[in-house]
């Protein structure tokens, strides 16, 4: 069982000790996705981002590679009474979906845990049409001293591949020549880089 399958069922708990970040987060989605759209949230974890796009889309796949991770978003879905969601287990760097499919992709606080962020990127940038936006959240490090919760999730086993500052992020985004690229950092406890990719 890996790190993500074992906290699922306390991730929602987790995440209130940054809770200023998610609240800004899902306001930047509800405000992003536009009615009627089709969204794609690759690694959703427990749904957060999935259930603040699905108040206004028509459709959204919501996917994760972990099964706990997708049932607890199943659950939360189901509570916030939504019934144009759709569930899969599916992994971010080969979604399985045609070219030019979603009107929105979304990856909330995952590329800093992939060996290869940049093909991430670019499988969602394949599946979203033009004109479409991807929805890049990360974290950030701030000042580069790790918050005392991030270290107790690496006791629990949580080992990112990286700690992105803000230009570092901004410039890995840009290297993968995938649209206009705009970057926003949320303040919080763990600070947050909401990047927004527009497909041209």
């Amino acid at each position: 069982m890996n790190f993500w399958d074992k906290i699922a069922g306390v991730y929602d708990i987790a995440q209130i000790f940054n809770s200023t970040a998610y609240r800004a987060m899902t306001r930047g989605v509800e405000r992003i996705v536009p009615k009627g759209a089709k969204v794609l949230d690759c690694a959703a974890g427990t749904g957060r981002l999935t259930i603040a796009a699905a108040g206004k889309a028509n459709y959204v796949l919501c996917t994760d590679s972990s099964r706990p991770m997708l049932e607890k978003a199943r659950k939360n879905c189901r509570k916030a009474g939504l019934t144009n969601v759709r569930f899969a287990k599916r992994d971010i760097l080969d979604t399985g979906e045609p070219d030019g499919t979603y009107d929105i992709a979304m990856a909330g606080n995952v590329l800093h845990l992939l060996d290869d962020p940049q093909a991430a990127v670019r499988e969602l940038y394949r599946v979203t049409k033009p004109g479409g936006k991807l929805i890049l959240p990360t974290f950030l490090m701030d000042g580069g001293k790790l918050p005392a919760a991030v270290r107790l999730y690496k006791l629990l086993g949580f080992d990112p591949v990286r700690y992105y500052i803000k230009g570092e992020y901004l410039d890995m985004l840009k290297s993968c020549g995938c649209g206009q690229v705009k970057l926003t950092v949320i303040k919080a406890v763990l600070p947050v880089g909401f990047a927004v990719v527009k497909k041209v």
